[in-house]
Order: C-alpha cells, then structure tokens, then sequence
C-alpha cells in the first residue's frame, strides 16, 4: 500500500513570497550551516501531518471530509513574521520563517484536524505552531545564532499572500522538490 511515503495536508506558499524567501536566503545562506535545505516549492505550511497511511480507501474517505468541512471557509490573507527554530536554540533541528497570528488560519487547521481524526488518522497533539521550514540539522561547532533582519529584507507587497486552497501531498524522498499535491481543496466561502 502507502508505507513507503507519508502524507500530509497543508497549506501551499505563493511563488511571490518563495522567491522573496529564497532571496533573502541567497545572502544569508553562507552564514547558515544547515544540512539541508528545504526546495522552494517544497514551501508550506503544515495543517495536519498523516504519517503513513494503510488504504487508499482511507485517503478518498479523508479527501471527501476535507472537501466539505473547507469548501464554506473564505479565502484569507497570512503574513510572514521572523525567523525561529525548533530543537536547542545553539544547535536547532529546524530553522523556519513564521507566520503571524491567524483566527482563519487556526480555525481551518482544526477543521482539517478533526477531519483526519474522524477518518482515524492518530495526530500529534501538540498546539499548532504556523510555520514555513527553510532548512533542517544544524552543522556547525559555532552556536546557531537566529538573523535578526529577515521582514525587513522581504517586499511589502510579497509579505502577504492570499491563502485560497490546502494540498493532500504525498512524499517523495528521492525526488527533489520532494512533495506532490496529489489532491486541491479549494476555500469558496461566499465567492
């Protein structure tokens, strides 16, 4: 079946901010030595991480609840904000670009939640933290410092973008940019 990849429902990140993220990077990347750095499309914001998933029955039953629990919500704006990391702050195992706070972005995240865990999905119940992750596994002796510039160097009019759809992505480890939207569900609201 499906125990050789991993699934995940997200948000996908717009190609203005991607490329507004990368160059920004471009400049900084030297003074950041992580292992790995994560492709530009590979850029969003994770709803609801699955795991490995037993039938593709299971993800047609999650496809169709998703649909519908989201098909009434509205498009909504998100904005970037900082830069952080996740693990020990001189020696973090995840460095990422945050998003502000959202009530639309909370509010779909745990209709996407109690969706995956309808269908019997069991999910990580820690709270939910928005975040786009740039790189992974620091690698140097020096500590981790966090760049204090990052908004700043990011253009008005790409700090913002319009979220008005999630992905069902499946992943792909031998490929590079490694997560495929293998389904769309699209944010209708009043339109």
């Amino acid at each position: 079946m499906k125990h050789h990849t991993h699934f995940f429902i997200a948000v996908p990140i717009e190609i203005g901010l991607r490329k507004a993220i990368q160059n920004w990077l471009a400049s900084n990347k030297e003074n950041l030595p992580f292992q790995s750095w994560v492709h530009q499309e590979d850029y969003h914001i994770t709803l609801a991480f699955l795991g490995h998933v037993d039938t593709d029955d299971q993800l047609k039953r999650l496809s169709e609840l998703v649909r519908d629990k989201v098909a009434n919500l509205s498009p909504f704006t998100l904005s970037v904000k900082g830069l952080d990391v996740f693990g020990k702050k001189d020696a973090p195992r995840i460095f990422w670009a945050g998003i502000e706070d959202s009530t639309s972005l909370h509010y779909l995240q745990k209709q996407v939640f109690h969706a995956c865990k309808e269908i019997g999905f069991n999910l990580d119940s820690k709270p939910f933290r928005p975040h786009i992750t740039l790189a992974r596994r620091w690698k140097s002796d020096k500590p981790f410092v966090k760049p204090e510039v990052f908004r700043e160097a990011i253009h008005n009019e790409h700090q913002t973008f319009l979220a008005k759809k999630i992905h069902l992505y499946q992943t792909h480890l031998d490929r590079v940019p490694k997560y495929e939207a293998i389904d769309v569900f699209h944010l209708h609201g009043d339109e």
